[in-house]
């Protein structure tokens, strides 16, 4: 049975001029679900016409596929079978990226945008866009409920029919400011139009959840709520760098060793891979590692990765634990090499 989507005063003051930076306005103006809503209300379900399809997580394809974002449906009556509907921005922030290209990103046309406001900079992502306003550009900084486009149905290799038009939100971190260093070095056949951007590069929450949070009062800030998520995964890395990640998000490092003493990290990951803290420790707290560079899994939560088995973010073959595709990509990205750095 489809979740109630529970309305509080929270939300209801989002709609009008009165807007915190702890409160998310939602995305589809004017559309916002009511208290006896269930999600089913208010997704747009894949051709399986399952409500689930249109959720986080391993949610497609039998399970097999993950979706890392939230899809909207369209409530504002149609033009020539065509959405209408207008996508405003979720906080107060800062115009990141404009991707008006359809072909550029399986996202279609996409904005966006870095909000700073909070205890915690995070990233909104806005996909499928029939339109980007035009009088958006690149560093402009917006409000709350700021229009940014029209819902619409762009894709970039595939074609998502009318009857299925939608807003695919994220909300999440960014993992590096090298991605276009790393993605070059991969064996695409297509090059990155996206810089740092790039959806690779955005690790997202559950933005329904997130949404759902605020009202119940179970978090109050993106902060308070990633503090909240369960880590899955504990690994240690044996390095000497120091990931830009962690000067992004200096609230999710946690205390550990002296600076000089320090040999490599102790890292959280989620279910889902999104990396939850990073702690510095001397080489005599390091474990199952030999060399500098090496990776070892101390710990997971195999009741919490079994929800997220579709994005392999630990491999276990003959009782040997080890990183999973995904995850093997995300501590790359972490931990790739900042030109600047001494």
């Amino acid at each position: 049975m489809a979740k109630k989507f529970f309305l509080s005063s929270i939300l209801a003051i989002a709609t009008s001029s009165i807007l915190t930076a702890q409160t998310p306005v939602w995305p589809v103006k004017d559309a916002l679900p009511n208290s006896l809503s269930t999600y089913a209300d208010f997704v747009q379900p894949t051709v399986s016409g399952e409500p689930e399809s249109a959720l986080f997580g391993c949610v497609r394809t039998n399970g097999r596929q993950f979706h890392e974002g939230l899809d909207i449906a369209p409530v504002e009556p149609r033009k020539r079978g065509e959405a209408t509907d207008s996508i405003v921005a979720i906080y107060d922030g800062v115009i990141a990226h404009i991707s008006k290209m359809s072909g550029n990103s399986s996202y279609g046309r996409y904005v966006v945008i870095e909000h700073t406001q909070s205890d915690l900079v995070i990233y909104s992502l806005y996909a499928h866009l029939a339109k980007v306003d035009d009088a958006l550009k690149i560093g402009q900084a917006i409000q709350a409920g700021f229009p940014i486009g029209i819902m619409g149905r762009s894709a970039g290799n595939y074609t998502i029919p009318r009857d299925r038009a939608h807003l695919h939100l994220e909300i999440g971190l960014r993992l590096t400011n090298q991605f276009d260093t790393w993605y070059k070095r991969q064996p695409y056949d297509t090059k990155n139009h996206h810089n740092v951007f790039n959806g690779m590069n955005l690790v997202s929450w559950n933005s329904l959840d997130f949404y759902q949070a605020i009202q119940e009062g179970r978090a109050v800030s993106p902060l308070d709520y990633i503090n909240q998520i369960s880590p899955a995964v504990m690994l240690h890395v044996s390095t000497g760098r120091r990931p830009d990640f962690i000067e992004r998000y200096p609230e999710l490092v946690i205390e550990g060793c002296a600076e000089s003493n320090q040999a490599g990290w102790e890292i959280l990951l989620s279910a889902w891979g999104m990396p939850l803290s990073f702690k510095p420790i001397s080489k005599t707290e390091l474990k199952g590692v030999r060399t500098m560079g090496d990776i070892s899994v101390l710990g997971v939560n195999r009741v919490l990765l079994s929800d997220y088995g579709c994005r392999s973010i630990i491999s276990e073959k003959s009782g040997k634990v080890s990183l999973g595709k995904t995850g093997k990509m995300i501590i790359e990205l972490l931990f790739m090499p900042n030109p600047g750095a001494k």
